[in-house]
């Protein structure tokens, strides 16, 4: 076995086993986690990884930021955030997909598919930031007309404190794909705004889609969250492989 390849699988099961021991994840969700990891780091290389990684890790501290809060008002993460398979393949399947389109080069430029990718996990990571924070909001909204006040925390549900998070997530991620995915600054704001645009369009079929107590809607909400993070790596995959 090649030494990279068995460094790489042992650094992957180490982060796996880690996460499952701090209760981030269940013992699927870390398989699962090990597996879209290695994927990404096989296609993209570590970097790419990297980059990855960074979601879960933004995603486990803001789930735990006001914890109590959120668990008297009866709207925390059970188990403080542990997450299963399910929602790692809700949140990681799209910046998969998008590391796969590192195997269609030339035809797709090597920076599209790193700018689909940094938008997956920015869409992502917008959501999940403006979820943990929004709810500490005081006051929530429907993003839909007539955008009548909701309980906080409910599907479809944002506020001014969610929007900024959101926004911060997105950049985050956007910024950090400059360095780590050797992006030109100057593209920044294409992962960063279709991050955005992401978590609103997750806020979206919140609203009017995803089955909950009070609506047997089609859509789970890890269904929510992979087409919300698919849809616009996917749209900057096609223009920017256009564009190049």
């Amino acid at each position: 076995m090649d030494l990279w390849l068995a460094v790489l699988i042992l650094a992957l099961t180490g982060l796996s086993v880690l996460a499952y021991a701090v209760r981030a994840l269940d013992l699927l969700g870390a398989v699962a986690s090990f597996f879209l990891g290695l994927e990404v780091a096989l296609l993209g290389g570590i970097a790419w990884l990297v980059l990855m990684t960074a979601f879960p890790v933004i995603g486990v501290v803001t789930t735990r930021v006001g914890y109590r809060r959120k668990a008297e008002r009866r709207v925390a993460e059970a188990a403080g955030g542990e997450r299963g398979v399910s929602n790692v393949l809700g949140n990681g399947l799209a910046p998969g997909l998008a590391a796969l389109a590192l195997l269609l080069e030339p035809l797709v430029p090597e920076r599209a598919a790193a700018l689909a990718f940094a938008t997956a996990l920015a869409a992502v990571t917008a959501d999940t930031v403006a979820s943990e924070i929004g709810v500490l909001s005081g006051h929530a909204r429907r993003i839909l007309p007539p955008f009548g006040a909701l309980a906080v925390g409910s599907n479809g549900a944002v506020s001014l404190v969610g929007q900024v998070a959101a926004a911060a997530g997105a950049s985050a991620i956007a910024l950090a794909a400059t360095y780590l995915l050797d992006l030109p600054l100057a593209l920044a704001w294409i992962p960063a705004l279709a991050g955005f645009l992401g978590c609103q369009l997750d806020s979206i079929l919140g609203a009017t889609l995803e089955r909950d107590a009070d609506r047997a809607g089609p859509l789970s909400k890890q269904d929510v969250n992979f087409i919300a993070s698919a849809v616009p790596a996917s749209l900057v995959l096609v223009v920017m492989t256009l564009a190049l």
